[in-house]
């Protein structure tokens, strides 16, 4: 078993669709999400919640024997441990992948962890904000709902934006082994774009992967690729939303699709 890739991402920007593309390769599988990455050893690992205790349904797996797994200093060894003890994994399976949107924000060093191809979506900042708005409830009124939200969201996006501008630059050594992709682009220019990401991880796109059978996560709301995915906002927000938003997280400038 070798780890093959690892994909992250903002939140809702499509990370579970492309891990549920790349399951369609007889070959790969994964679990739902890890997070493994986020400590400075798999030692660690147990202490990072909720991604251990999530892990645990995730990938099939009993806590204390994730424990005993966690027992090295290794990450490349603690995947392989959780692939030999869980029970997830489908027949024939060679290679596996992590998919844990969390990463992101600390794309390099998440990296430097394993030395595996990365891919890292994102997705418009109006499409952000009118995702967590719909996820906010049905009783919430957008205009004092915003004003209590952006602040702290943009604070966050905007350490995520500087790991991708660090990769946009090429200045780290590192970067040719991460590609960042806008999911706009995996909807809207999906072979080429899928094709770019087949070819960054080493295996070969095919067109029947697009049919997206298997599915083992609830995410995937339709087993197909939808321009409407990314385009939601468009409805669930006002012109007037959609142009605060656009003023108020203007420094995410790269970010915004037009």
């Amino acid at each position: 078993m070798e780890l093959k890739f690892v994909i992250c991402g903002l939140e809702h920007s499509g990370t579970t669709l492309v891990s549920d593309i790349f399951r369609q390769v007889e070959n790969v599988d994964s679990g739902f999400e890890c997070g493994v990455l986020l400590g400075n050893s798999p030692r660690e690992f147990p202490d990072i919640q909720p991604f251990f205790t999530n892990m645990l349904g995730g990938w099939e797996i009993q806590a204390d024997v994730l424990e005993r797994t966690c027992a090295t200093d290794s990450f490349l060894n603690f995947y392989s441990g959780v692939y030999e003890k869980s029970g997830f994994f489908k027949p024939g399976t060679k290679y596996i992948f992590d998919k844990t949107p969390r990463y992101f924000l600390h794309l390099f060093q998440c990296y430097e962890k394993v030395n595996v191809p990365f891919i890292a979506t994102y997705k418009d900042p109006r499409a952000i904000v009118a995702s967590d708005f719909k996820r906010a409830g049905k009783n919430q009124i957008f205009e004092e709902w915003y004003e209590s939200y952006k602040i702290s969201k943009l604070q966050y996006l905007s350490r995520i934006y500087d790991s991708y501008l660090e990769w946009k630059s090429g200045q780290n050594p590192n970067s040719t082994r991460i590609i960042c992709v806008a999911l706009e682009d995996i909807c809207l220019n999906t072979r080429q774009t899928l094709e770019k990401m087949f070819l960054h991880v080493d295996l070969e796109f095919e067109l029947r992967f697009l049919l997206l059978k298997r599915l083992r996560y609830a995410h995937t709301r339709v087993p197909q690729i939808s321009s409407r995915i990314p385009f939601e906002y468009v409805d669930i927000l006002n012109e007037s939303q959609k142009q605060r938003v656009i003023n108020d997280f203007a420094v995410l400038d790269s970010w915004f699709y037009f």
